[in-house]
């Protein structure tokens, strides 16, 4: 996943930690959707990670 996204794995945990990029969770296991991974291949890593406003 992380090569797809180009970013390193600390900024994928960072976003999972935050719900920022939907995940699955089976028991202690993470994952992401094909289809969301699809989406931020076809329209763009913005598409699918969410924006937090921390003010």
């Amino acid at each position: 996943v992380r090569v797809a996204l180009k970013v390193k794995m600390p900024t994928i945990r960072s976003w999972i930690h935050q719900e920022r990029l939907p995940v699955v969770r089976a028991g202690r296991s993470v994952r992401i959707r094909e289809s969301v991974l699809i989406k931020i291949i076809e329209e763009g890593l913005d598409a699918v990670v969410q924006k937090k406003n921390f003010s």
